[in-house]
Formats: C-alpha cells, sequence, structure tokens
C-alpha cells in the first residue's frame, strides 16, 4: 500500500468490501504511528457523498486476557463502539469494520461516519455561565451512565468530548474508544476518567464541575441491567 494519502476524493466502490477502504483516497488527520512492526493512522474520506474518517493499522495489536495472541486496536474500538452505544450513548457511526490476514501479520480497518455538527469541548467558548451549567449537568449524566456500565474510556480529554448544541440543549457524544476497557467497579472505571478530563478541560468552572459529578453520582446510582 501506498501510505502517502491522496488529497480528499469521493468513490463508487462497493463500501462492504475491504480493500475499497484500505485504498480510498483521503487526507491523514492522523499521520501513520509507528511502533514495533507496526503501524495505525486515519484518514478523512469521502464516499458516496458520506465525510468518514477512516483508521487503517498494520500489526497494530493489543493483547487481552480474551486476546492473548494480540487484538488489532481498530477491533478493539469497533466493539466498544457497539458496546457503548446500545448504552444509549452517542458515538460515531460504524460504517465499516474489517480484519485481514496477510504474509506478514495482520491489516485492519475500521470507518466510522464524522459526527455531523458536533465540535470538541474544548472550541464551546464563550457559553453562557447557564449553558456551561446545562452543558455540565449532560456531561455529567452521559458519563455516569458510560461509568456505570464499568467502561473507562482511558483517553479522556477534551478533544474526545464532542458536543453539539440544539437550541438550548447540548448533545454529548464521544471519541476515540481504542484505549476502553472495563473494570470491576463502575468507581474504578471513573476515577481515571475523572482525573484526566479534570486536568484537561478549561470550559467548566469549578463550580460547574461540582454540578458535573453531581450529575455523574445521580448518573451512577440509576437502576440499570447492564
Amino acid at each position: 500500500m501506498n501510505r502517502l494519502a491522496p488529497s480528499l476524493s469521493a468513490t463508487t466502490a462497493k463500501q462492504d468490501d475491504f480493500e475499497h477502504w484500505w485504498t480510498l483516497p483521503g487526507e491523514w488527520v492522523e499521520t501513520p504511528n509507528e511502533r514495533r512492526d507496526g503501524w495505525s493512522g486515519v484518514i478523512r474520506a469521502l464516499t458516496d457523498h458520506t465525510l468518514c474518517y477512516v483508521k487503517r493499522q498494520r500489526n497494530h495489536l493489543c493483547r487481552t486476557l480474551s486476546h492473548p495472541l494480540g487484538w488489532p486496536t481498530a477491533s478493539r474500538e469497533a466493539h466498544f463502539l457497539d458496546a457503548v452505544r446500545n448504552l444509549g450513548l452517542r458515538v460515531p457511526e460504524t460504517v465499516y469494520h474489517g480484519v485481514r490476514k496477510y504474509s506478514r501479520g495482520t491489516e485492519a480497518v475500521l470507518a466510522t461516519r464524522a459526527l455531523d455538527g458536533f465540535t470538541a469541548l474544548s472550541e464551546h467558548t464563550g457559553l453562557s455561565a447557564a449553558q456551561r451549567e446545562t452543558l455540565a449537568t449532560e456531561l455529567g449524566r452521559v458519563l455516569g451512565v458510560l461509568h456505570r456500565a464499568r467502561f473507562q474510556h482511558g483517553c479522556l480529554y477534551d478533544k474526545h468530548v464532542m458536543v453539539r448544541w440544539q437550541g438550548e440543549q447540548p448533545d454529548v457524544a464521544l471519541l476515540d474508544l481504542e484505549k476502553m476497557r472495563r473494570r470491576f467497579s463502575a468507581d474504578a472505571a471513573a476515577k481515571r476518567d475523572l482525573d484526566q478530563l479534570k486536568r484537561h478541560q478549561s470550559i467548566l468552572t469549578p463550580a460547574q464541575w461540582d454540578m458535573m459529578l453531581e450529575s455523574h453520582r445521580q448518573a451512577l446510582r440509576e437502576n440499570t441491567d447492564v
């Protein structure tokens, strides 16, 4: 494969075909990150008039108890996208996920639809105090539902929390679930995520952060079948 991505363009190739996504032209938004014998990168591309983010990997594996020989991190992310979506939370829609073996290892692709109208939490400057309080409450609810299911995001920076305003009501979505894991308790799942987000966010004041924590606690206490 030529790892230099061509310019953004459209294509009519089959969207359920691995080779289509492996060769789809686009522009790198995460240039290939090399480690050991593998690499992983993300392009932004149009296909059938749909803007997608396409993660491509070669021998970019993680090892878990259930996958002791290695699991593509793209496959891990696809798994958790489905799991978090099943909680009723907003995450990018999976358009395609595929894995194939080749002579020297494993290649994987994960394509997700761009979140229309969403921008990173860090970009929501200039909000009124009332808007920040509403955002704090909704963010706390979303993270509380996530942690109640014992899911730890694992990389919860403000750039991975996406927000879209519908009038005065915010929608919150989560990105980049590649490092997500399930912990033994909700408290264990929450601790690292909340500490991490607190260090990296600058939108909520200390008082509004406390409002977020209260909303988070309420969501943790709600009954769940998860």
